[in-house]
């Protein structure tokens, strides 16, 4: 998925909301489920990879997420990042969420 371009990251993300919004009713499905849950599952594994990276490498973190960070808290981060940037929607994922989390959590120096 990281390597797919940001408007499919998008629409995936987009469908976490659909999903929730919805309940189960005409506005989801097995589909749009796979897209939310692909989405939060990305995100999440992204924020732990890049921390076990960082840890791995004594390197300091390029964002700083709060304590207690979810994927389901990424989501609406990356959601307003690639909507504010429809220029870098061809990129690739795991770039758009990289720069939509630096963004939204820089760290303190």
């Amino acid at each position: 998925m990281g390597k797919e371009p940001g408007t499919r990251l998008l629409s995936r993300c987009e469908a976490v909301g659909l999903s929730a919004e919805a309940g189960g009713s005409a506005g989801s499905g097995p589909a749009r489920e796979a897209d939310a849950q692909a989405c939060l599952a990305f995100i999440e594994g992204f924020v732990w990879g890049h921390a076990w990276a960082s840890w791995r490498e004594a390197r300091d973190m390029w964002f700083c997420l709060p304590q207690g960070f979810s994927g389901a808290d990424g989501v609406p981060v990356v959601v307003d990042y690639l909507r504010a940037h429809p220029d870098r929607l061809e990129e690739d994922a795991h770039l758009l969420v990289f720069l939509a989390l630096t963004a939204a959590f820089p760290c303190k120096p």
